[in-house]
């Protein structure tokens, strides 16, 4: 009976790492492309005495897992393995499949997964790195082997599932908004998730300013080293992922610009940390500041700032929240009805109660704008405060709770 073909399916994109793994093994390996974007690996095992090296062809297309047939394709597997016998843990092993974000291939088909092959050793320490499976068409298995779910209705109670990333959930809930809602983020994970804004952002500062660098993929590869170093991936979600592993000069236009737009949201959590004054609402802040107050590409100071994180007393969070609020109020209002009014007559009765005054800036009782009631503002000094003002909205909301998700945060006003 010929081999069942075999593909690893994993959460973690990580192209780059495959090769090192293997190199570990004391394995030669041959790459065709790039390291973030390799369309074949060639392994070789130890040359043996009259023998040829063991020889292993792994496959990887970075348009297979993320591309725009990727949700089809994995709805297809989910379904496919639904048909399956059940067994006690079929709910979550169909979780696990929806988790799916990442691909391996070994097109030439020729490996047992139940023989002797030195291969499977291979296969196996790749699918740990991964926290992955292994899928073949009678079965779903577990990096060593062991089946979790089989055509046949087996199923080893010792097989273990990958531990899928809270953010790794496909959407959220059908109901109301806040159903992804939970505790607020712990001052340590918040500390995490200014790291993960500080890479993305970045990465999509590279890619608008890359002219300026003589090698632009070695700042990106430098800041990857550090998310690896301070062990934050877990916090990534599947979009920064895609962010950060593709080469500088792939990203698309508004990927960057939505990454660059996340450092406002930064802006937020460091002034939440203690660690940044924040600028009013009416002026940006500034990329270099908030890179110096994470301590970017340095490991240690970044370390040392995980075990201090402490977040400003509550009272402060929430004065914040409710500014955050009524600003990116104001100009989504006006973005609608784009006319005066009395916001000073507002803020003493408006839907949320009576609130503060004292850090906006107001001209003819209204919202002012660098200097300008609103209503005088220039359009685009409109439209970037609106831009702004939603991101740093996203991340009070983010650090109060509202979400577990930082991208999926409800921004209601």
């Amino acid at each position: 009976m010929a081999p069942e073909p075999i593909n690893i399916f994993s959460h973690r994109i990580d192209p780059r790492g495959v090769p090192g793994v293997l190199r570990s093994l004391g394995l030669t390996v041959q790459r065709q492309g790039p390291e973030d974007n390799w369309t074949q690996l060639t392994v070789l095992g130890p040359r043996k005495l009259l023998r040829k090296p063991a020889r292993l062809v792994i496959a990887h297309d970075l348009d297979y897992y993320d591309g725009p047939n990727w949700p089809r394709q994995r709805l297809g597997m989910e379904n496919y393995i639904a048909r399956f016998p059940d067994v006690p843990r079929k709910p979550q092993i169909l979780e696990v499949v929806r988790s799916f974000q990442f691909s391996l291939a070994f097109p030439e088909a020729d490996l047992d997964i139940d023989g002797r092959d030195e291969r499977i050793a291979w296969v196996y320490a790749l699918c740990q790195h991964l926290d992955g499976v292994l899928f073949t068409p009678s079965s779903l298995r577990d990096a060593q082997g062991r089946v979790l779910i089989s055509a046949a209705g087996e199923t080893d109670p010792e097989a273990k599932l990958p531990v899928i990333p809270l953010h790794i959930e496909e959407e959220l809930p059908h109901g109301t908004e806040d159903e992804g809602a939970g505790e607020p983020p712990s001052a340590e994970r918040v500390m995490r998730r200014a790291f993960v804004l500080a890479a993305v952002a970045n990465r999509g500062l590279i890619e608008h300013e890359q002219r300026d660098f003589e090698n632009p993929d070695e700042v990106r590869e430098w800041m990857l080293h550090w998310v690896r170093a301070l062990c934050i991936e877990d916090e990534l979600e599947p979009d920064e992922w895609k962010v950060l592993q593709r080469p500088v000069g792939t990203l698309d236009s508004q990927s960057a610009i939505n990454s660059v737009w996340r450092l406002e949201g930064l802006g937020v959590i460091l002034w939440a940390l203690g660690l940044y004054e924040l600028p009013a609402y009416d002026e940006l802040v500034t990329p270099s500041d908030l890179f110096k107050a994470v301590q970017l590409g340095d490991e240690a100071g970044s370390r040392e700032l995980l075990a201090q994180a402490r977040l400003r007393a509550q009272e402060k969070l929430d004065g914040y929240a409710t500014h955050a609020l009524m600003v990116h109020w104001r100009l989504r209002d006006f973005s609608v009805r784009p006319k005066a009014m009395d916001f000073v007559a507002f803020s003493k009765n408006s839907w949320i109660g009576a609130f503060d005054l004292a850090p906006f800036q107001i001209l003819q009782n209204d919202l002012a704008l660098s200097g300008n009631a609103i209503a005088d503002a220039d359009p685009e000094t409109v439209q970037t405060c609106q831009s702004s003002a939603l991101e740093r909205h996203l991340a009070i909301n983010w650090i109060h709770g509202c979400s577990r998700i930082y991208s999926a945060t409800p921004t209601n006003t």
